[in-house]
């Protein structure tokens, strides 16, 4: 499960700048409806078990193994033209005039109706060839997500109305285009939306094999703990710039606790592991030199969290929720990888110590919940060192210059470093504020 604020918080299909990249702009190769819509559902309910994934990536495995090939046989069926056909709001041939279809009389439409049917004929015989075509690969191969795919395809090609289009759409007359038209649209109707949906479903698992081959992104492995080499947000790649690192946690390992300055990196690799986990369960490669994670049920984020002022909610309110939000799915699914950047920002330090220290208390004692939290607060540090199930991580700043300087590696412990004015002053904030007030001073002089 992974719910709508999740899937905000990690850009999957929108993002809070609205010039950013999402998720869904770096996997989305495919080029029809039905495709998008099976991508789309791969990646708001992926796999739950080790074995769901593995089927998955081997299924991701074969169709990566010649790209350019189910590709064609995707632009020759073009379901999405066929659909269109099939929807089209054309009378049936049996709702048809009598003498429209014999041909004594025949409305002005139906001259632009036989040329609808024709090239609906011709869509519809090309993407039949072409699924028959696509089965036959997809049997060949040795993954049985794609061999019970082809039996699916090999089923409804078998049906007599198959069949029957196919002998129908021999037929050039304008009785044969009638007959073809009105079972297309009629009776094989429901046959041929089964075959253009197992086309899209197939489309969609190529769309995830063919961004794990075109990045260079790893497979993981279903193992009990998360260890992870070269891990880097897929949008900040390192041709592009960005930090790879490495992560090995203890099979005891509950609770992540990541500190660090402002702008050290917390965030952005809060959401790289969210996001690899998130890929790793809908079957396709991570952006990683190698991953091996734990299977869960649930991918949760709380990270843009806002208030609501027309419902009364304060900040912090809001994110008191949003906890609430992961512990209700914790019971409902059991199992669980959060990411909690900087939770109970919203009220003062001493408050959001002790509810962190509260919330972390009982998510350590948690059998199957792994959960980061990125946190300002090492005063929590003191009270969870020596709990196994905790681990600390941190980001670092180098401040041997005039301004910061950051490296971005995620390194053991925990980091008592603040920004606050440093920052302040490298934007000469307190300076501007001295000369205003200098300067307002004097012109009050007589």
């Amino acid at each position: 499960m992974i719910d709508a604020v999740t899937l905000h918080d990690l850009d999957v299909f929108s993002t809070a700048s609205s010039r950013g990249p999402t998720l869904w702009d770096l996997v989305d190769r495919t080029r029809s409806h039905r495709g998008r819509e099976h991508l789309r559902r791969r990646l708001t309910t992926p796999c739950q078990t080790a074995a769901d994934i593995l089927a998955q990536q081997h299924a991701h495995r074969a169709l990566g193994s010649d790209l350019a090939g189910p590709r064609r046989l995707f632009d020759a069926i073009d379901s999405d033209a066929v659909g269109r056909y099939l929807d089209a709001t054309w009378q049936l041939p049996s709702a048809q005039p009598m003498t429209a279809r014999v041909g004594l009389w025949r409305p002005p439409w139906f001259a632009e109706y036989l040329r609808a049917v024709e090239d609906g004929q011709g869509r519809l015989l090309a993407a039949l060839q072409g699924a028959a075509t696509l089965r036959q690969r997809l049997a060949a191969t040795d993954s049985p997500l794609l061999r019970a795919a082809a039996d699916r395809l090999a089923s409804e090609l078998a049906r007599p109305e198959t069949g029957s289009l196919l002998q129908l759409g021999s037929r050039r007359s304008t009785a044969g285009r009638i007959a073809f038209d009105a079972l297309a649209r009629g009776d094989a109707k429901p046959i041929v939306t089964a075959i253009l949906d197992e086309v899209g479903a197939v489309e969609g698992m190529w769309s995830l094999a063919a961004v794990t081959a075109e990045r260079g992104w790893t497979y993981p492995r279903p193992a009990s703990r998360l260890a992870v080499e070269g891990l880097y947000h897929p949008f900040l790649p390192p041709s592009r710039g960005g930090v790879a690192n490495d992560l090995r946690l203890d099979d005891r390992v509950r609770v992540c606790v990541v500190t660090g300055p402002n702008m050290a990196g917390k965030s952005t690799f809060l959401r790289a592991i969210a996001i690899a986990m998130l890929l790793a369960h809908a079957g396709c490669g991570v952006p990683a030199a190698s991953m091996e994670c734990p299977t869960v049920a649930t991918i949760f984020s709380s990270v843009q969290i806002a208030d609501d002022l027309d419902a009364g909610e304060s900040f912090y309110l809001a994110e008191v929720r949003r906890i609430r939000a992961l512990a209700l799915a914790l019971r409902e699914h059991r199992s669980a990888v959060a990411v909690l950047d900087e939770p109970f920002r919203g009220t003062n330090v001493h408050d959001a110590t002790e509810a962190s220290l509260a919330v972390i208390a009982r998510l350590v004692r948690h059998p199957a919940a792994l959960v980061f939290v990125a946190s300002h607060l090492t005063e929590i540090a003191a009270a969870l060192r020596d709990d196994p199930g905790v681990h600390f991580l941190h980001f670092s700043a180098d401040l041997s210059g005039e301004r910061p300087r950051f490296d971005y590696r995620l390194r053991e412990g925990v980091s008592a470093q603040r920004l606050g004015m440093t920052l302040l002053r490298q934007e000469q904030v307190l300076d501007l504020l001295e000369l205003d007030a200098a300067a307002a001073g004097r012109s009050d002089q007589p």
